[in-house]
């Protein structure tokens, strides 16, 4: 490069977006130093600016001249005086003074708020340059003075001039704005302090995990690292910065901080890369984010230990509602996505009973229960398995569905070509275009249930009138295609991607995910798989020509033989034109049972999806328009975390492993019986008492009854309402809604309200109220240290107290803060391990054994424990043969819950009764 060049380069008049390079190290040179006098003329030059010029006006001309009415057609034509002219002058002397004047305004509150990009004062150009420059002056250097002495003149200099340049405007070609260092630091002091422990926090927070990283550095000079060059150095083109941008908006900096527009990022940022990136590091250490995550979780405790118990209850609250804003933000739209991930979480820990929670892990999933519509999935999972049986059943073919819609009352599928002649108890409508089916039909309609029929429907959304819109990606017959602004394209996909292999209608599916975030693996399961080489897979693809000689294909669907297991590629970007071509051919036909879902307009799109960066999505061909569900990286990460919770094989609950709690109120199974109010967990929901309430309001008044009655201690209200309400509300509300489960509960024999405060306002139930859990631990741990006779009696009187699976029927959508108390775990393994044991103490009773066993899994169906103990018990009663009925009966439980054998349970099975498992 040439001398005259690198002047050119550091020359701060030059423009376009060569000014924001950095210069070569020889070219770059000092600054000018600044000094008090530096702030004392900005401060003259502002009064003379500010107060001098309207002072002398006034004197000179009096007050300034304001138009009493229009000028008429005489003033305008008459010749040009003196007066005249002097009277234009004075105007624009004060026009320029007042926009002058709200230049300084706009730029003093700039400033003030830390740097915020100012908005740019209309025809202001040179003008609100000027009184940024003062403005500056005056703040930045008067800072740097009262720190009497703690900087150097040369400091406030540089912070001066680094405070002025970081809020220039952009440069008119699409650039980015250079960084702005946070109030109180250098840069250059934030960046050494925080450079080594960058990795490691953004692994904690969960920003980066899988990702290439790259730090914002420090400002040298008038040089601002900035988006523009990021994108030029590690994508290859600096007009990709708001690829950047997008992959990092919102997201949490190790400052606390965001980035909200691409013109201010700050030193010691942590920025995430596409994925193509060069010469940056991919965060990849799980060890270092669980490191990080527990020593903050540590740090926590041991605040909390020294805080007021009802500090750390409404901290808890808080975090809780703040965890649910991020997912509800991130999983926009996504009722039925949150679902379906609740869903297999559950099903994961069916079966392998995973490992305990960690506090972030309980908020995040009790942030995912507030935004599941567990009700909605259901509905539809059920509805289509019926349909799958009563169609074929009367001789109707199942109808070609490209679109559902589902909201409270009912479900409406979108048909193509029209089916006239639905099952009942569906109804047609628009000439057979749309069959629907409300929700009391459905309740009614209570029969056996058959395979999804469509598992390629995934939810793009909820419309303007609250419906979830979904479509079926097995009848598009070509590829789809979402595009518009490519970071929340990819969200979309992202989206789809894992609807596909945990929805509940979707059996077994197969999806290969390419230029999608690694994280989705860890939230599928192993029939979710990420592919780096695109090529490889195509050419797999290729090589399993499936024989379509005499082979029976479905028709109005993708057209895939039955046999073969449905296939989607999900692309987070379109291929290269010659992969493109060797897809087209399979896509089209079908019959391998491929669909393909781009981010970006592949060619030959059948359904091309477009997507806003406000998450509005729009399928014109199918007339649809919803808020579109998304996925983000951050919620990925959480939600991977918890998976891999839910995946660890946890050992079965025994009596010596399983602590029982404390029962935080009297009474056992006799007080249970003889309460006038009572509240029943241990199986169907139960909560009785003498008063009435609506039926409106009947729902909420039992949750806030039962979220009392399993209280420990009393709770204050801010931390009921923020459990029973995690979407908020208003004291009055909660206060009305207090008032009336209070009236609704009713009194005590002595006349006082079972529902009370204590004295520091704090809400409990009183002893009155029994609960079965609370008679339950209660009867377990009088039979500790017992004599083996009262033990037994002891521990069948607690069992006798289960009834079903825990707090089973409750209502959909509510009930979210369950999570965080851990009791349908505690529950479980309590139930679990006293049926263990008094199937122990009964070796001389096969009958009681058998009775025991049976009771324990009216809670724990999914006991594999609990059924060895069964078929032991069977085994040696006096029905022996009775054993082969329990196989059969534990497989159809056990396949109903999608739980896989244990090698002890088939071992004893094929021991006991041999030949029982061979299908």
């Amino acid at each position: 490069m040439s001398t005259a060049n690198q002047t050119d380069q550091s020359d701060p008049t030059r423009r376009g977006p060569a000014r924001f390079s950095a210069p070569p190290p020889g070219a770059r040179r000092s600054t000018p130093r600044s000094s008090p006098f530096a702030v004392i003329g900005a401060v003259l030059a502002l009064l003379v600016l500010l107060v001098g010029i309207p002072v002398g006006l006034v004197l000179w001309q009096g007050a300034p001249p304001f138009p009493t009415g229009l000028p008429s057609r005489d003033d305008l034509t008459q010749p040009l005086t003196f007066d005249a002219l002097v009277i234009v002058l004075l105007v624009v002397v004060w026009l320029a003074w007042l926009q002058f004047t709200i230049c300084v305004v706009v730029e003093a509150i700039s400033l003030l708020r830390g740097g915020v990009l100012p908005r740019p004062v209309p025809l202001s150009g040179r003008s609100q340059a000027l009184a940024r420059a003062l403005v500056g002056t005056v703040l930045v250097g008067a800072s740097v003075i009262g720190t009497g002495g703690a900087a150097s003149a040369d400091d406030a200099g540089r912070q001066q001039r680094e405070a002025t340049s970081a809020i220039a405007t952009p440069d008119g070609q699409g650039r980015p704005m250079e960084n702005v260092a946070p109030d109180g630091f250098t840069a250059p002091a934030l960046f050494t302090e925080t450079k080594e422990k960058l990795a490691e926090v953004a692994d904690a927070a969960g920003a980066s995990l899988g990702r290439k990283v790259v730090t914002v550095k420090p400002p040298e000079g008038r040089y601002h690292h900035n988006l523009w060059d990021i994108a030029e150095e590690h994508l290859g083109d600096g007009r990709r910065w708001k690829e950047i941008f997008e992959l990092n908006k919102g997201r949490p900096q190790p400052d606390g901080g965001e980035l909200v527009i691409g013109r201010l990022i700050q030193p010691g940022w942590v920025l995430v890369l596409p994925d193509d990136a060069v010469g940056a590091d991919r965060v990849d250490r799980v060890e270092q984010a669980e490191r990080a995550g527990d020593r903050h979780e540590a740090a926590n405790d041991d605040r909390r230990e020294r805080m007021p118990a009802v500090e750390v209850a409404e901290e808890r609250a808080d975090a809780v509602e703040a965890t649910y804003d991020g997912l509800a933000g991130d999983l926009l739209g996504g009722g039925l996505l949150a679902a379906s991930l609740a869903g297999a979480i559950a099903a994961e820990r069916r079966r392998r009973r995973g490992a305990d929670l960690s506090a972030a892990d309980l908020d995040t999933e009790v942030a995912l229960l507030v935004g599941a519509d567990l009700d909605r999935a259901e509905r539809v999972d059920r509805a289509l398995r019926r349909l799958a049986v009563t169609a074929p059943a009367e001789g109707i073919a199942l109808p070609p569905v490209y679109a559902l819609t589902v909201d409270d009352a009912e479900i409406e599928l979108r048909i193509a070509p029209a089916a006239p002649r639905p099952p009942a108890p569906w109804i047609a409508l628009k000439e057979g275009r749309r069959w629907r089916l409300d929700r009391e039909s459905a309740e009614v309609d209570q029969g056996p249930l058959g395979n999804a029929p469509y598992p390629g429907l995934v939810c793009i959304g909820r419309d303007d009138a609250g419906a979830d819109v979904l479509i079926d990606l097995e009848a598009v017959g070509g590829p789809a295609s979402v595009s518009g602004a490519d970071a929340v394209a990819r969200e979309v996909v992202s989206a789809l991607a894992v609807q596909l292999v945990t929805s509940p209608w979707s059996d077994d599916q197969r999806v290969h995910a390419h230029e999608l975030s690694p994280v989705l693996a860890d939230i599928a399961d192993s029939s979710f798989g990420v592919v780096d080489d695109l090529s490889a897979l195509v050419a797999d693809f290729e090589s399993h020509r499936p024989d379509r000689n005499g082979s029976d294909v479905l028709s109005g669907r993708v057209g895939r033989r039955p046999d073969l297991t449905p296939q989607y590629l999900m692309l987070g970007a379109v291929p290269g034109d010659d992969l493109v071509e060797r897809l087209q051919p399979m896509i089209r036909t079908g019959d391998r049972g491929l669909g393909v879902v781009a981010v970006g307009k592949l060619p030959g799109t059948r359904w091309h999806l477009t997507v806003d960066e406000s998450g509005h999505l729009a399928l014109p061909l199918l007339d649809l328009s919803v808020s579109a569900v998304r996925l983000t990286e951050r919620s990925a990460v959480q939600l991977a975390a918890l998976f891999a919770k839910a995946r660890e094989q946890r050992s079965p609950a025994i009596d010596g492993s399983v602590l029982i709690p404390r029962a935080p109120r009297p009474g056992d199974d006799a007080h249970w019986a003889s309460a006038a109010v009572r509240v029943g967990v241990l199986g169907a929901h139960e909560v009785k008492v003498p008063g009435t309430m609506d039926e409106v309001r009947l729902g909420l008044a039992r949750e806030v009854a039962t979220y009392l009655a399993l209280q420990t201690a009393p709770v204050h209200p801010s931390v009921l309402a923020a459990s029973v309400w995690p979407r908020g509300v208003t004291a009055e509300v909660r206060n009305a809604t207090i008032e009336r489960v209070r009236e609704w509960l009713g009194q005590a024999a002595d006349g006082t309200y079972l529902l009370r405060e204590n004295d520091e306002g704090r809400l409990f139930l009183a002893d009155d109220v029994a609960v079965d859990w609370h008679a339950f631990c209660t009867l377990v741990q009088r039979s500790r240290g017992a004599a083996v006779r009262t033990e037994k009696e002891l521990l069948r009187r607690a069992l006798q107290l289960v009834r079903g699976p825990f707090l089973d029927g409750r209502e959909r959508g509510r009930y979210s803060w369950l999570a965080r108390t851990r009791l349908d775990t505690t529950v479980a393994d309590s139930v679990e391990a006293t049926a263990h044991r008094l199937v122990e103490l009964s070796t001389d009773d096969p009958d009681g054994a058998a009775g025991a066993a049976r009771a324990g899994l009216r809670l724990v169906p999914h006991s594999q424990l609990l059924w060895r103990d069964l078929m032991r018990a069977e085994f040696d009663g006096p029905g022996g043969p009775a054993a082969i009925a329990v196989v059969d009966e534990m497989r159809l439980m056990l396949d109903s819950r999608d739980v896989q054998l244990e090698a002890e349970t088939e071992a004893l099975a094929e021991e006991l009764v041999p030949g029982t498992l061979v299908s």
